[in-house]
């Protein structure tokens, strides 16, 4: 269904920002899930992990993401 989202990137908020820019400056809608500020917002703290940010296209859009993460990731960032 082309309304789905799906998630290509898991990591830091820091990674999960530069590649929404990535994605933004491409005509990529994104969605980036911060569990810390989501925490935060709920009233307790969750600690630092690995995963502490997620980034999410519509499907629709995942293959030509999923190719700039490539890119992304060819260029030096590194993997969390």
């Amino acid at each position: 269904m082309e309304n789905e989202i799906k998630r290509v990137y898991s990591g830091s908020i820091v990674n999960a920002e530069f590649i929404g820019s990535v994605l933004d400056q491409n005509g990529i809608q994104f969605l980036i899930r911060n569990f810390q500020e989501e925490s935060l917002c709920a009233g307790w703290a969750a600690s630092t992990i690995k995963g502490d940010a997620s980034v999410y296209v519509f499907e629709k859009d995942y293959d030509k993401a999923m190719l700039l993460l490539d890119e992304i990731n060819a260029a030096g960032m590194e993997d969390e």
